[in-house]
């Protein structure tokens, strides 16, 4: 039986956990703390920091993990890609594309300089002045941290110290990033790359929670409204362009973008599966499973056969976004999660509360459901 290593336990790497468990692995789970749902879907727990390559170096080799990966963990992809290199074992992206993708600001040097999504933007290292920036509204942000924390949108040049103390505060290496405020309907696209080639291409639109954080999804849909199929091409394009300036040889892509009046523009391209559960999405609307693909590549099949032109059915993918103070009852579940629901899932188990990622929305769970 094979074994195969998941760096984090937090909802996201539970899909991974049944995914392989389906295909009769043994599947091997870690994390700094024994907290979140995949404790208890593994086979086996260990505690060892996902950010520590000698530590999940050490347990990859004690259990003699034939894949190490996480789906949905930006943090994970850089020791990934490090610990399977030096084990030999399969992986996708290189320790320098995954740290670059996790970068931001790395990432927007390297696409500015190839004319790729250009937008304004600067950095202030870890101790640094506010720099002179007159671009506004701008967006400020960590340049390595997920989950839109310590994400601020100003609008003056008086608002950017705190903003930037806000960022610096969720910065896991301390820099932030100052950008431009690109506006417009949000599409993310998930691809995977064959030998340098775009094999599976299928953008979705991003409902964007209308709370007061910025950036925090309510819905994902398939196939892409109005709105934004007009600007389709351009983003295919603009996707094989990143392919090709970032040397992206094989393995999955998650992009996130934004539609802005000049056209599709870039906020993040990850070196991963999304971690919004979004295969459950493609697979209700495709029929393809691209989280058993990804994985089965690992493990050493191929690559599945992709259509060359996909025809998606409109199916969306809904949040439950609540306070992070409730309580969830049996009542709750059966009131939130729709009747035509294909999969509903409360992630939070019943008399607990949200996991708190900030102090305004948390994610209860989701449902796919048909229609848009």
């Amino acid at each position: 039986m094979k074994k195969v290593l998941i760096l984090g336990a937090l909802a996201g790497q539970v899909d991974a956990v049944e995914s392989l468990r389906r295909r009769k692995v043994e599947v091997h789970v870690c994390a700094h703390e024994p907290t979140g749902p995949g404790v208890e879907a593994a086979d086996r727990f260990h505690l060892a920091d996902i950010r520590d390559t000698d530590q999940v170096l050490r347990l990859a080799e004690k259990i003699g993990a034939d894949v190490v990966y996480s789906v949905g963990s930006d943090i994970a992809m850089p020791t990934v890609a490090e610990v399977s290199d030096k084990l030999g074992l399969p992986f996708f992206h290189s320790e320098a594309l995954t740290d670059t993708l996790r970068r931001k600001q790395a990432l927007r040097e390297r696409l500015n300089d190839a004319g790729l999504s250009p937008v304004a933007h600067t950095t202030v290292g870890a101790g640094e002045p506010v720099p002179e920036w007159d671009v506004f509204p701008s967006i400020v942000k960590p340049v390595d941290a997920q989950g839109q924390r310590g994400i601020s949108v100003v609008h003056t040049t008086n608002e950017l110290a705190d903003a930037v103390e806000v960022a610096r505060d969720s910065s896991i290496s301390g820099p932030v990033i100052i950008e431009e405020f690109l506006q417009g309907p949000e599409v993310s696209a998930h691809v995977i790359v064959e030998n340098g080639r775009v094999k599976f291409f299928l953008p979705s639109d991003r409902h964007v929670w209308q709370g007061p954080l910025v950036g925090v999804p309510e819905a994902h849909s398939v196939p892409l409204g109005d709105t934004t199929r007009v600007w389709e091409l351009q983003l295919r394009e603009l996707v094989e362009g990143v392919v090709a300036t970032l040397g992206v040889n094989d393995g999955p892509l998650y992009f996130q973008t934004i539609f802005t009046s000049n056209g599709p523009r870039i906020i993040e391209v990850a070196s991963r599966l999304d971690g919004c559960h979004l295969w459950r999405l493609i697979k209700a609307s495709t029929g393809i499973d691209i989280l058993d693909a990804v994985l089965g590549r690992l493990l050493g099949d191929p690559w599945p056969e992709f259509p060359d032109e996909l025809r998606p059915a409109a199916m969306t993918l809904g949040f439950f976004l609540d306070s992070p103070d409730i309580t969830v009852t049996d009542e709750y579940v059966r009131l939130v999660s729709r009747a035509d629901a294909e999969f509903a899932q409360i992630q939070v188990p019943i008399g607990e509360s949200p996991r708190r990622t900030n102090e305004l929305v948390a994610r209860v769970g989701y449902h796919v459901y048909p229609g848009v």
